[in-house]
């Protein structure tokens, strides 16, 4: 007799190593974008007759992207691990960037690829909200006999 039973055995949900595999993904493109950022940028940092109001204003896409970048590379372990607060704190830090990367869409950025971005932001945030909803992959399945009730299967009369 086996030490366990194969029914007692419970199956992770693939959707937090899909998200820790996207977190890293996503947080490797936002440091590109990132630097993209500072270095298009830079320039007008430096630029002495730019007030410094200004120039902070010049640097939030990026401290945005970058903050992302790091939350979601620092979460990508305690997700693989299935913890709830890590899921909770990404989603919120992703929510965050995607709404600030919309109001940049919405206000219209010329030359820049904010579009590809709020993208994969948004991707991203569309399977931790599936997370956040229960949704598990790959789907539990049920054996043809197993009912779940704990009665036997009920015959039809085709296969009686």
């Amino acid at each position: 007799m086996l030490a366990f039973s194969a029914k007692n055995v419970t199956q992770r949900n693939a959707l937090y190593r899909l998200a820790a595999g996207g977190a890293v993904l996503l947080g490797l493109f936002l440091i590109l974008g990132a630097h993209g950022h500072v270095v298009a940028i830079w320039p007008m940092v430096i630029d002495e007759s730019i007030v410094i109001p200004r120039r902070l204003l010049l640097m939030l896409p990026g401290v945005m992207l970058i903050g992302t970048a790091v939350l979601n590379i620092l979460l990508c372990k305690p997700l693989w691990q299935e913890r709830g607060y890590a899921l909770n704190v990404t989603l919120a830090g992703n929510l965050i960037a995607m709404s600030y990367l919309v109001y940049l869409m919405i206000r219209g950025v010329p030359n820049h690829p904010v579009g590809a971005f709020l993208t994969l932001e948004m991707s991203y945030v569309i399977l931790l909200v599936g997370i956040r909803a229960d949704l598990v992959w790959p789907a539990t399945t049920k054996t043809p006999g197993e009912t779940g009730t704990g009665n036997p299967p009920i015959l039809t009369r085709n296969q009686k």
